[in-house]
């Protein structure tokens, strides 16, 4: 599908001299742009015999796109970013209102200086010169374009188009040197790749694109697509079993864990994990809050051993929170900006991202993996807000190459240990963990607004389009966790049917089946519903479909085929 195509090269000479380079116009001697074309792939080759730096490089194809029910699908930057097929009448969302609006607060000057003393004394860190950044890092809001027109769509690393139940695919098969976007324009008929080059020095041959494209059902297509990868099935089985984390958030204490442990005893699960909560601070792992913990964390993982199942414990090992002794004693770890620590996330007190290549660093990521996984012994770790390797280049790499070389370490780290991945870029963790978060956290409501929040923010719908269009990586690549089910009827906002929903959905398109509730609590209807939840079947999914906020899928549970159709705005089934 990409002969005939046109590219486009934007660089720079080493004196800052800009040129341009493209199809039938090739300006200098500097540069030779080579496309090859075998059956299925296309490669675009650069070759240059001085250093340059590439400022932009694009190779769009004219594409007559079918009707009105053609489907998009575009892949988001990382495990929140919402993800889903999208058609001619819809519209992709940015940055949102809540992340516009933080941008401003950065030209606030000396007043937003003083807003950040005053906020201090209360125990509040906050950062206003980098605050509206912060929300930008999560997505790929450095790296494309958003035109804000219907019709008008990206994605990252691969892409599909679909008519009914024919697919054609066309996917990266080299993400390490760089993202590849792909925009899709339903009103100009045409199929546009650009890679994300910054931080980078070319000098000598680089591989601009190299791409994949293959056509026939959903599932042909993928697996055909994940073989060209060299990609593997995770030799891990699915999971089911706890987390804290969407009940009592970081509240959490060894009394609520004791409890809601004992609640599920002989519950047929293989998993009890710990989330945010028992540290003093995001960044100091091995500082446990002794007022929560006052035994500290091996005891738990032994009295979760004592049931049988493996132990889980929640960790963000590139991050380190403004209020944290890390961030305080060792700045020099953190990932510079104008000389001081940047900022790299919105979340707890603002947060900065560690620099990894750092030798110091490297053992100490590697010291507190050790204590956790071998001390206290946790079986399981769910590594959250990774992306944060890749918020800026570094290392004179991309930041795609910054992901890949940060997974890679972390999966040293952790050993034959299992790993959910979590608030990243998932082509990285191909072949590198076990299982993933592939959507946004579930709200406790159904509240959806995109206009305000931002595409990695918590969002139940969001959760929902990801749990279902990125259902071809469960059990290809790593096991899916769609996020929780929950069935309590307190301390959350969804109807008795929406949670019922919302857990159906989970079994149908998941290979991690959590959930966060003290079960003891239940209900005779919450306890059926819980062993319907708990009890393997064999799901395969035939077809799903999204047509003016209406899913329709169809699928076979245990050989019988059924359908299900509701509305994402309001979770009604229809």
């Amino acid at each position: 599908m990409f002969e005939n195509g046109r590219y486009k090269l934007v660089y720079a000479l080493k004196d800052g001299t800009e040129r341009i380079a493209e199809s039938g116009k090739d300006s200098g001697s500097e540069v030779k742009i080579t496309p090859e074309f075998s059956e299925g792939y296309f490669k675009l080759k650069l070759f240059t015999t001085v250093p340059i730096t590439v400022r932009s490089v694009s190779y769009t194809i004219d594409y007559s796109y079918g009707g009105a029910h053609t489907a998009f699908f575009a892949n988001g930057y990382q495990s929140w970013t919402d993800t889903r097929e999208f058609k001619r009448y819809d519209k992709m969302h940015d940055l949102g209102h809540s992340g516009k609006i933080s941008l401003k607060f950065q030209k606030w000057g000396k007043c937003g200086k003083l807003i950040a003393k005053i906020a201090k004394l209360f125990g509040v860190y906050i950062d206003l010169s980098t605050i509206g950044e912060v929300f930008t890092n999560a997505g790929d809001y450095n790296i494309a374009r958003y035109s804000g027109k219907k019709g008008e769509f990206h994605g990252l690393s691969y892409a599909y188009l679909r008519e009914g139940l024919n697919v054609q695919l066309f996917g990266s098969l080299n993400e390490r040197n760089g993202y590849t976007v792909i925009y899709s324009d339903l009103n100009n008929d045409t199929i546009s790749l650009e890679k994300d080059l910054a931080g980078i020095i070319i000098d000598g041959s680089y591989d601009l694109f190299e791409m994949y494209d293959t056509q026939g059902s959903y599932d042909e297509v993928f697996d055909a697509y994940f073989a060209a990868l060299g990609v593997h099935p995770p030799k891990a089985d699915p999971i089911r079993g706890y987390t804290t984390w969407y009940n009592y958030y970081p509240n959490i204490n060894e009394k609520i864990v004791f409890d809601d442990l004992e609640a599920l005893s002989g519950k047929p699960i293989e998993v009890f994990q710990i989330d945010d909560g028992y540290q003093t601070a995001v960044g100091d792992w091995l500082s446990i809050d002794a007022k929560k913990f006052p035994n500290g964390m091996k005891v738990i993982a032994d009295k979760i051993h004592e049931k049988g199942w493996k132990a889980g414990i929640w960790l963000a090992p590139l991050a380190a929170e403004l209020k944290s002794d890390l961030y305080k004693n060792h700045p020099d770890w953190l990932i510079q900006q104008d000389g001081k620590p940047k900022s790299i996330g919105p979340n707890w007190s603002l947060f900065a991202g560690l620099n990894f290549y750092l030798p110091e660093v490297r053992e100490y990521i590697k010291y507190f993996f050790d204590v956790v996984l071998n001390e206290w012994g946790y079986d399981l770790v769910k590594l959250d807000f990774l992306y944060a390797a890749s918020a800026v280049p570094l290392n004179g790499k991309t930041r795609a190459g910054n992901m890949y070389d940060a997974i890679e370490f972390i999966r040293e780290c952790v050993g034959d240990k299992y790993i959910l991945g979590c608030g990243v870029p998932i082509f990285p963790c191909f072949n590198n963990v076990e299982y993933m978060r592939i959507g946004a956290d579930m709200g406790m409501s159904w509240g959806h607004y995109p206009k305000f929040t931002h595409r990695e923010d918590v969002n139940t719908i969001h959760a929902i389009h990801n749990g279902l269009m990125r259902r071809h990586l469960n059990g290809r690549v790593f096991h899916n966790d769609p996020d929780v089910f929950l069935l309590r009827d307190y301390n959350i906002g969804h109807s008795w049917e929406q949670r019922k929903l919302l857990a159906e959905l989970i079994k149908i398109g998941g290979g991690v089946l959590f959930m966060s509730d003290n079960v003891a609590r239940y209900n005779e209807e919450q306890k059926e519903f819980l062993e319907y939840m708990l009890t393997p079947a064999n799901i395969k999914t035939h077809s799903v479909n999204l047509d003016h906020d209406v899913y329709t899928i169809i699928y076979f549970y245990n050989g019988e085929k059924k359908t299900l159709t509701f509305n994402t705005l309001n979770g009604k089934i229809i």
